[in-house]
């Protein structure tokens, strides 16, 4: 990059900044960029190579504006520019690019200085233990709830008559509710013998921001996969109804609503017992993107229905093994045995090759029922419907939301194991920004990692046997 003009480092530095470092934090919203480097303000009307002509392209999904701004006005990002490294500080890549908040980074960006990064440090998104607790007790319904629980008893008959109908609700779960940390939560025993679920019950206030960001900002899943998001964290009388009701007046879902009759022929039955002990492949094609790619290579893990899609530019049977190889063997293992359709590129020499050398069975659809892989075909539907759901602007820009949509479905209970694929795959679930939000923390388990390792391997037992049970 000795060569490059300062124009083109400039122009390299908010390609990295955009499409790599703060991606999750900018895509989808309008953003300022400012430079002191007057020929990248004039991007649009530029004549640029064939490298910037593909950094341009990365930059498509993006709705942003640059404007210039002189050296001596954009002190915030040359300062930064010409920092030394303080020593005993972070190590560097301990926090990466999706730590860092987006109004931290917005107020950096603007040059407010830092008196900006204090202020907004206050408005970070999250509550604490205090937070909900106030929150609860100015409830117009739990906080009545809570008076008499701090109490120790029920509402008699006549105390009964002068509450509405949302405060007796909750009443009723009087037995199943318990506090911690003075927070009050309702306690479910799982059938199956697994760990309890502490649902928060919700105050008012919160709950259009977790509907929010348990169905618009998590894909746009239907109710039933919402609800089981929803039901891992919360509880609040007449939640079933709240969440038919936001699902159903979602304008985004409304519009990509697929009218045709689900499918209900015999999609196959693979039976397996552990997670990577039989990988599922295949392609789906999307329309094409912004970039060219319209195929999805689809692998998803029998047992646990964990799935990872690749686009890629082919078919063929290099871009398979390549994919195979970097984007699951090395990040999960080795499966057991690969399944796919009869397609030659599954098929091919190289695939026999590839499973003689790491010793992986290879197993297929029958010719009369190529309709049997449908560990995959189930996951096809899914995502051809949540990405339905993009606005019409970013239809050709699916790539970029690719990853984000396997994250929600790999992160939502699956009706067939009732566990989310995550969890089967990795023994614990991930914490997602709602989580935040309600402050929500895993406890640490007490004593030595042995005891972890006992306590980890007890949880799979119990989440695996139930797995099991249920895809009989």
């Amino acid at each position: 990059m000795s060569n490059y003009s300062s124009m083109k480092l400039e122009f390299l530095a908010l390609k990295w900044a955009m499409a790599e470092k703060f991606r999750e934090y900018l895509l989808g919203h309008k953003c300022l960029v400012y430079t002191d480097n007057n020929p990248l303000s004039h991007l649009a009307s530029a004549k640029l190579g064939a490298t910037e002509q593909r950094w341009a392209a990365e930059l498509a999904a993006f709705d942003f504006e640059v404007r210039y701004r002189s050296g001596k006005s954009n002190r915030n990002a040359d300062a930064l520019s010409r920092q030394h490294p303080v020593a005993g500080g972070i190590p560097e890549g301990l926090v990466g690019g999706s730590a860092v908040p987006a109004s931290l980074h917005q107020a950096i960006s603007v040059g407010r200085g830092a008196q900006a990064v204090v202020s907004t440090m206050s408005v970070l998104p999250g509550y604490s233990v205090l937070d909900i607790c106030s929150l609860q007790e100015a409830d117009p319904v739990i906080g009545v709830v809570v008076k008499f629980w701090e109490q120790g008893k029920r509402p008699g008959p006549e105390e009964r008559k002068k509450l509405a109908k949302p405060v007796l609700t909750l009443f009723q779960q009087w037995d199943r509710l318990v506090l911690k940390e003075g927070v009050l939560y309702r306690r479910i025993s799982r059938p199956d013998g697994g760990e309890d679920v502490f649902q928060m019950v919700l105050p008012d206030v919160l709950r259009q921001e977790v509907l929010t960001q348990l169905h618009q900002q998590h894909g746009h899943q239907g109710i039933e996969r919402t609800g089981e998001l929803i039901r891992q964290r919360c509880y609040w009388p007449g939640m079933s109804a709240d969440i038919t009701r936001w699902c159903q007046e979602c304008d985004r879902c409304e519009l990509a609503k697929d009218i045709r009759p689900a499918a209900r022929g015999f999609m196959g039955h693979l039976l397996s017992s552990r997670p990577n002990e039989i990988l599922a492949v295949d392609f789906t094609v999307l329309e094409p993107s912004s970039s060219g790619q319209e195929n999805v290579l689809v692998m998803t893990d029998v047992f646990s229905k964990f799935t990872m899609a690749v686009p890629t530019r082919d078919q063929r049977a290099e871009t398979v093994a390549r994919v195979l190889v970097d984007e699951w063997f090395y990040k999960f293992g080795v499966p057991g045995r690969i399944h796919s359709d009869q397609g030659r590129n599954f098929e091919s020499a190289l695939i026999r090759q590839l499973c003689e050398f790491y010793q992986v069975k290879k197993s297929r659809t029958t010719p009369y029922h190529p309709a049997g892989n449908g560990q995959c075909e189930r996951f096809n539907r899914t995502l051809h419907n949540l990405l339905r759901t993009l606005p019409s602007s970013s239809k050709r820009e699916w790539t970029a939301c690719l990853s984000q949509v396997t994250f929600c479905y790999n992160t939502t209970p699956h009706q067939a194991t009732g566990e989310s694929p995550y969890f089967l795959m990795f023994g614990q679930e991930p914490r997602l920004p709602v989580d935040f939000l309600l402050g929500r923390v895993t406890e640490p388990c007490a004593g030595s990692v042995h005891n972890w390792i006992l306590e980890h391997q007890m949880r799979l037992q119990v989440a695996f046997e139930g797995a099991r049970e249920r895809l009989k």
